[in-house]
């Protein structure tokens, strides 16, 4: 579920949270019936604020956003034996409206460049994403 709310004319909050009872009901050998999925997180959630300056004629409107991304316990296997532990990141975002036209952003994913199982595959593990950081030009007409 996701819920959005305008705080004010500048202020706005989006929430969503996601949660799955997912069960393996058959497979070939029946060895995993009743285990989780693998990769498959029980629960998910995520927050996100943003404020916006608006602009006053020669400039245009400055918005600056964080949040934050709750991703819970999976297991890389169906058998449940190779258990990843939760994880939280936290993102940051700030866009310019250049002109009515162009908007100019800046994105940053894990922020804090947490260091983090993100899935696992017969055995071998693999790490999530680095701290990244993009740029953006966007051009509307």
């Amino acid at each position: 579920m996701e819920g959005k709310a305008a705080i004010n004319d500048r202020l706005n909050l989006t929430l969503a949270y996601s949660y799955w009872d997912a069960e393996i009901r058959e497979d070939g050998t029946g060895g995993n019936v009743g285990n989780r999925p693998s990769r498959v997180p029980r629960h998910l959630a995520s927050a996100w604020l943003d404020y916006t300056i608006p602009g006053d004629g020669w400039r245009g409107d400055l918005t600056i956003g964080g949040g934050v991304r709750y991703i819970g316990q999976t297991y890389g296997d169906d058998a449940n034996t190779v258990s990843l532990a939760s994880y939280t990141l936290v993102d940051a975002a700030v866009s310019y409206k250049v002109t009515e036209d162009v908007t100019l952003a800046v994105n940053a994913t894990n922020l804090f460049d947490h260091k983090y199982l993100a899935t696992s595959y017969y055995g071998t593990e693999f790490y999530g994403d680095r701290r990244k950081v993009v740029g953006t030009l966007k051009y509307s007409w």
